[in-house]
């Protein structure tokens, strides 16, 4: 996430749940700003990891879920890639407020680029009532453009790398005509224009688009306020409403 969107505090209140500190000391102890510097500048400088224990609530399997927090200052940029590196998936926050920073949009891309499955987390839900006093409409409509924002340059990054594999495939086309330009007379400017559409074809489907897409709906956007210790996703709310 952009520097102070919650990271830390969020992962104090995942640590809470385990018991190592308590409710009310999460986002206060910092208890992964284990350097004397970052506990005085209140800023997370190096990652940190640390093992949770999680028990499906369904199921009952339990799970070891080793969670690394890693910096949002850009001077710290190396550490959230070799962050990104070592991980299956990742949490990216977003504050409900500030919306999606600069460092927001280069995590995104840096987990794009390692193929990390990643879970947006609109973070500091509170501060839209307790700051900005929005009505339910009001929140809703600001929270679609948040999420609107992280999905357009989801779209930009699939369209960049569709972009890239094309010229890659023009290129070798190329390639291969000019060699068999050298062996023959007869050459098909149509198979590779051909060639070159299908490959696009391939690579643009709306099930590809539709699977990069954050929505609340497929379970990939939580909403949180890890100051107050409480995060759900639409599934875990209709059941809290459900008769």
């Amino acid at each position: 996430a952009h520097v102070d969107h919650g990271k830390t505090t969020l992962s104090d209140s995942l640590i809470s749940s385990n018991g190592l500190i308590s409710a009310r000391s999460a986002g206060k102890v910092r208890y992964l700003d284990s350097r004397e510097d970052e506990q005085r500048r209140f800023i997370t400088m190096k990652s940190s990891n640390i093992s949770l224990y999680w028990k499906h609530p369904s199921s009952g399997v339990p799970y070891l879920i080793n969670l690394i927090d890693s910096p949002g200052h850009v001077d710290f940029s190396s550490e959230v890639s070799t962050a990104v590196r070592l991980c299956d998936g990742a949490l990216v926050l977003v504050d409900a407020v500030e919306g999606v920073g600069p460092q927001t949009r280069a995590v995104i891309r840096q987990a794009w680029k390692e193929r990390v499955k990643t879970t947006l987390v609109i973070n500091k839900m509170d501060r839209l009532i307790l700051d900005l006093r929005l009505s339910p409409s009001e929140a809703y409509t600001h929270l679609c453009k948040i999420i609107e924002q992280v999905n357009a340059l989801q779209q930009q990054l699939l369209t960049e790398e569709v972009m890239a594999a094309a010229a890659q495939r023009t290129k070798g086309s190329t390639a291969t005509a000019s060699a068999a330009d050298d062996t023959a007379s007869v050459t098909s400017d149509g198979s590779s224009s051909e060639a070159d559409s299908a490959g696009l074809d391939l690579v643009f489907d709306d099930d590809l688009e539709e699977s990069i897409e954050f929505s609340p709906v497929r379970g990939n956007v939580v909403f949180a306020s890890a100051l107050h210790g409480w995060c759900f996703d639409i599934a875990t709310f209709a059941r809290q409403l459900a008769p």
